[in-house]
């Protein structure tokens, strides 16, 4: 199984911290928070991880290298901002992957990888989705999937009530783009919202651990968190 992560955001919700360093390279906890995100792909049987870049995209290479733990790492470099779409499609294309997990570069769930892949082929679908579980869905906005767990419909953020929400984390079938002439464009509302009538889009839910470090009080979280976290793992 292949691996994406989207590594491309400005982060531009994290003010001077972003200024000269790429979001997914902010240490959280004594290491770039990137690390935390390779690291549990590299739970499920992961053989190749593509970094989807752009701002910056050099000091990640410095970082992370050409292999992470002994798997391939390859870039996809965007030359001018795709949007998470387009992006997407970059690295799919460019790699010639034909399924492939994604996940963002500044968002952390504790999931199974290979579970979410195997959940998405059983149920035939072109998009997998963790949704994860939470008490208030207002900042992403709530997921609705029918008893057989295909999304229904996305709601838009603001409302405050408990139920699912979109992790950022899926399994995307590069037959999701065939259709799709544009070159910048956005997953979640270009692919998601637009086409949920004409594509299979499944949810897995979820409560794994989840944490989004791309807004300051979520980072500060992050950091005394995942110290525990990192504290655990290294016993």
């Amino acid at each position: 199984m292949k691996a994406i992560v989207l590594c491309g955001g400005l982060g531009t919700r994290l003010g001077e911290l972003t200024r000269e360093t790429p979001k997914p390279l902010i240490h959280v906890a004594g290491k770039p928070f990137l690390e935390y995100v390779l690291d549990q792909l590299l739970t499920a049987p992961i053989d190749e991880i593509v970094l989807a870049v752009s701002f910056q995209w050099q000091k990640i290479h410095e970082t992370i290298g050409e292999q992470w733990r002994g798997v391939k790492v390859s870039y996809s470099i965007e030359q001018h901002a795709l949007g998470t779409g387009g992006a997407i499609k970059q690295a799919m294309s460019q790699n010639r992957i034909a399924e492939a997990i994604v996940v963002n570069g500044d968002t952390l769930l504790k999931f199974d990888a290979d579970e979410l892949a195997r959940f998405s082929r059983y149920n035939q679908a072109d998009i997998g989705i963790a949704l994860k579980e939470m008490e208030d869905c207002a900042r992403y906005g709530k997921v609705t999937i029918d008893p057989a767990h295909r999304v229904v419909a996305f709601e838009e953020k603001g409302r405050r009530s408990p139920g699912l929400i979109n992790s950022g984390v899926y399994y995307v079938n590069d037959l999701v783009f065939t259709s799709v002439s544009a070159e910048v464009f956005s997953f979640e509302n270009d692919i998601l919202a637009q086409k949920l009538s004409n594509l299979a889009i499944y949810g897995m839910p979820t409560n794994a651990y989840f944490i989004d470090m791309g807004v300051p009080e979520d980072l500060s979280r992050a950091q005394s968190e995942l110290a525990i976290y990192q504290g655990v793992a290294d016993e």
